[in-house]
């Protein structure tokens, strides 16, 4: 038993049916639960799957296109690019995640673009960082 037995349990098999074509408002764990519910009620409609098959393939779309970088993002991250909001801005435009919410695949959250821009402030902020400390180490013993 989940935690959404009991409210989908009180629902009407109308309430029920429009829950189940509201892909987008609904956790997968609830639409799970709302689909178990109207199989056991034998009125589970055909096109279920194929209506929930094809949010998947727009969504997936969708993230695998990823995002366009902020070029206010940008801006600060290459005017601090020798402090760590560079590297914090740079490793988040590169390696940033988005888990998809009904398959939990991962995507880029960025477009490759702003992926290669945020490369090129990353490595260029920790190789400054690593130049600047080098530069204080050596800086002692003059």
């Amino acid at each position: 038993m989940n935690k959404f037995d009991e409210i989908v349990g009180i629902k009407t098999n109308d309430e029920l049916l429009k829950m189940a074509y509201e892909f987008d408002e609904w956790s997968p764990d609830m639409l799970k639960t709302v689909e178990v519910e109207l199989s056991k009620r034998n009125i589970l409609p055909a096109d279920i799957n194929e209506r929930k098959w094809q949010l998947v393939q727009k969504e997936d779309k969708l993230l695998a296109a990823g995002r366009d970088a902020s070029t206010l993002g940008l801006i600060v991250g290459w005017v601090t690019v020798l402090g760590l909001l560079g590297i914090y801005m740079g490793y988040r435009y590169t390696f940033s995640k988005t888990k998809s919410r009904y398959t939990n695949k991962e995507y880029f959250t960025y477009n490759e673009s702003s992926r290669k821009n945020g490369s090129y402030l990353f490595y260029t902020a920790v190789g400054g960082l690593i130049c600047a400390m080098l530069y204080g180490i050596l800086k002692q013993y003059r």
